[in-house]
C-alpha cells in the first residue's frame, strides 16, 4: 500500500520547487529521554509525560504532542496496523534540536489522576498548563509548537483556542475540530463507526486486551453512550468544537483528501476561518491508512521541520514567502501550489439532475446530469425504503452482492453525466441542492461523488469502477436552523439545535454540505452522484445509523424544482 501511494515522481511535487533543504536544522544530537515526569494541573491533577531532548547544552524550542494512546505505547512502528501511532519519528526532531514532550491526558496511561473524558473542559485546561510548563523549563527556550495526526491533530485546535501565551505555532495534521458535525453526526445523522468501534478498540481494548493501563478504572467514561444522548448540538458538543476566532498564533494545516467523514472538514474550514498567519496542504490517499505513510514520509517531516525552524527557531527557511496552499490534483497526479482556498479562480456552475438513462451505470434509476436547467413541467423520481437486498448487520449496507463482489449502486439512485467532452477540474466544497419530498415526517439523504472510468474500461457483469471523491450528508428534521455567519456560498451551516419534523407529502428545498475535493475529471469520465438514504460501510467511511426508516422519499428535477449540484470548477 505504501509503495502504490509514495510514487517518488508525486511525493517530489509535495516540496515547493527549489526547497530550501539546506537551510533547515540538520542532524547533530543523540536524545536523552526522561519518562514518567509528572506534571501539576491548576485544579491539582497530575499528569505524565516523557521528555526527549538533545543531549547538548543550552536551550531548545519544544514540540509538544498530547492524547489518551498511552505514551509507553510509543515503541510500536508507526504503521496503520498500530493506527493510534501519530507522533511522527521522535529522535528525528530530536536530532534536529528540539525537546519533544509526550503527554498522556488525564484519566488515560501513566495519567492516572482525573478522568478522561474526551475532549471536557479540564483536559482543554490542561493543554494549556502543559505548554506553559514546558516552556518554562531549563532545557526550553520558551517557544513551544505541537505536532501529531488525528487525535494527536484534534488536540492542537483546541489547545491554540485557549491561547497559551508560549505556543508559537501548531501543525494538525489529519484532524477535525469539530466533534459533532465532522466525527459524530454528520448533517445531523449519527455515526456508528467512529464512536463505537474507536471507542472499543483503540481506548477501551488497547487498556483491557492489550497492554493493561495501571488503573482497572481507564476507559469508563462512555463516549458511545455520551453520543447516543446528545443527538442535537447541545453544550456537550458545543464546548467540543474549536473556536476558530480565538487561535493566534501561526497555523500549517494539513488535511487528507480521502478522509471524508472525520477529519478533512476541520482542515479546511480552520484554514478558511484562521485570521493569523496559516498555510493550507491537501494530500493524496485512496484508504484509511494511507494518510500514515504520508506523515511518516521524508518530504513530510522535511516541511513540518521547516514549519518549526521558522517560528520556533526564527531561521529565514522562507517558509511564508510561497503560495499559502498546496492541494493534490487527483487525475492529473500532482501537487499544485495556489493562492488562496477556495481557490481564487473557482467559477461555481450548476450541474442539474435529468430523469435519464444516462447509459452509465446500472442502479434502480440511471438518472443523469446535464449542464442545462430542466424544462418539463414535471418530472421526478421516487425509491422505498428499506430496500429488500439491504443488509445493516452485514456491513453491507446498500450495496448488494453480486459474482462475489459488493455493488454499490445497483439498488440505490445515481445520477451521472455523459461521458465528458474534455478534462473538468473540480477543486473546493459543494452543495448539493435538492427539492424532495417524502411519506414520512423525517428522512436522510446520503449523497455520493465518484469519478467514474471510461465506459471501455468498465468490466461487463461488475460494479462500475471508479473513485469515490466525496460525501454528504443530511437528516430533513435539521434542516431547520442555519447560522448566517458560517454560511458561506460553498458550505451551509446548520445549527442542528432545533429538529422540526417535515410534512409528509411537501416539497422542501434541501442544501445538502458536501465535504471538499480535488479531482480532475478526464475526458470520457463520467461524474456520478450516488443517493440514498442509507450508506454502506463496505464504501462508506464508519458506517451510520439507519434507524427505524420505512417509507417512500420522492426527488423532483423539473423547472420548478431543480435539483442540482453547485460545483466549483476550475478554468481550464
Amino acid at each position: 500500500m505504501f509503495t502504490k501511494i509514495l510514487k517518488p515522481e508525486i511525493m517530489r511535487t509535495l516540496l515547493p520547487e527549489g526547497f530550501p533543504a539546506d537551510k533547515l536544522s540538520q542532524s547533530q544530537y543523540e536524545m536523552v529521554t526522561e519518562t514518567d515526569v509528572f506534571v501539576t494541573m491548576r485544579d491539582g491533577v497530575r499528569v505524565a509525560v516523557d521528555i526527549f531532548r538533545p543531549d547538548g547544552p543550552g536551550e531548545f524550542p519544544v514540540i509538544y504532542a498530547t492524547s489518551a494512546y498511552q505514551k509507553d505505547l510509543a515503541y510500536l512502528p508507526q504503521v496503520p496496523a498500530f493506527h493510534f501511532r501519530e507522533t511522527n519519528d521522535i529522535e528525528w526532531f530530536v536530532s534536529r534540536g528540539y525537546v519533544y514532550v509526550h503527554q498522556d491526558i488525564r484519566g488515560s496511561g501513566k495519567s492516572v489522576d482525573g478522568e478522561w473524558q474526551f475532549f471536557s473542559r479540564e483536559e482543554q485546561n490542561d493543554f494549556y498548563d502543559v505548554i506553559e510548563w514546558a516552556a518554562a523549563q531549563r532545557w526550553s527556550n520558551g517557544n513551544v509548537g505541537m505536532i501529531g495526526e488525528s487525535y494527536l491533530a484534534w488536540v492542537q485546535w483546541f489547545a491554540a483556542a485557549q491561547q497559551p501565551p508560549h505556543l508559537k505555532c501548531i501543525a494538525p495534521y489529519d484532524g477535525g475540530a469539530d466533534m459533532y458535525r465532522d466525527v459524530a453526526y454528520h448533517g445531523g445523522i449519527m455515526s456508528v463507526g467512529f464512536p463505537t468501534a474507536w471507542h472499543m478498540w483503540e481506548i477501551r481494548a488497547n487498556y483491557r486486551l492489550g497492554r493493561p493501563g495501571p488503573d482497572s478504572d481507564q476507559g469508563r467514561w462512555d463516549l458511545p453512550w455520551n453520543v447516543i444522548n446528545h443527538p442535537t448540538c447541545d453544550d456537550f458538543w458545543q464546548y467540543r468544537r474549536a473556536d476558530f476566532a480565538k487561535i493566534q498564533c501561526p497555523v500549517l494545516s494539513i488535511g487528507m483528501l480521502h478522509k471524508v467523514g472525520i477529519h478533512l472538514r476541520g482542515n479546511v474550514r480552520g484554514y478558511e476561518e484562521l485570521d493569523t498567519p496559516k498555510k493550507l496542504v491537501l494530500c493524496h490517499g485512496d484508504f484509511e491508512g494511507d494518510e500514515m505513510a504520508i506523515f511518516n514520509s521524508p518530504e513530510m517531516r522535511l516541511l513540518l521541520l521547516r514549519w518549526y525552524d521558522h517560528w520556533l527557531k526564527g531561521n529565514d527557511t522562507g517558509a511564508m514567502g510561497e503560495d499559502p496552499v498546496t492541494v493534490f490534483v487527483r487525475g492529473k497526479e500532482v501537487y499544485r501550489p495556489e493562492k488562496d482556498w477556495p481557490l481564487p479562480q473557482t467559477e461555481y456552475r450548476d450541474l442539474y439532475l435529468t430523469p435519464g438513462p444516462s447509459g452509465g451505470v446500472e442502479s434502480l434509476n440511471d438518472g443523469g446530469l446535464s449542464w442545462q436547467a430542466p424544462t418539463a413541467a414535471e418530472s421526478s423520481t421516487s425509491y422505498s425504503y428499506p430496500d429488500p437486498d439491504w443488509s445493516h448487520f452485514s456491513g453491507i449496507g446498500t450495496a448488494v452482492m453480486e459474482n462475489g463482489v459488493p455493488n454499490p449502486v445497483r439498488r440505490i439512485l445515481t445520477f451521472a453525466t455523459d461521458p465528458l467532452p474534455e478534462d473538468l477540474e473540480v477543486i473546493g466544497s459543494m452543495v448539493l441542492v435538492l427539492y424532495a419530498s417524502s411519506d414520512q415526517t423525517d428522512t436522510d439523504f446520503f449523497m455520493r461523488l465518484t469519478d467514474q472510468l471510461p465506459d471501455a474500461e468498465q468490466i461487463p457483469g461488475m460494479p462500475p469502477r471508479g473513485l469515490m471523491l466525496t460525501r454528504g450528508w443530511l437528516k430533513a428534521s435539521h434542516a431547520v436552523t442555519k447560522s448566517e455567519q458560517l454560511s458561506k456560498p460553498h458550505r451551509p451551516y446548520y445549527l442542528h439545535d432545533q429538529p422540526r419534523p417535515i410534512e409528509p407529502g411537501a416539497i422542501y428545498r434541501f442544501e445538502i454540505e458536501v465535504w471538499a475535493t480535488s479531482c480532475c475529471f478526464r475526458a470520457g469520465h463520467r461524474l456520478r452522484i450516488d443517493l440514498a438514504c442509507y450508506d454502506s460501510n463496505a464504501f462508506d467511511f464508519g458506517g451510520h445509523y439507519y434507524g427505524l426508516k420505512v417509507g417512500t422519499d420522492t426527488i423532483y428535477h423539473d423547472a420548478q424544482h431543480p435539483s442540482h449540484i453547485v460545483l466549483p470548477v476550475i478554468p481550464a
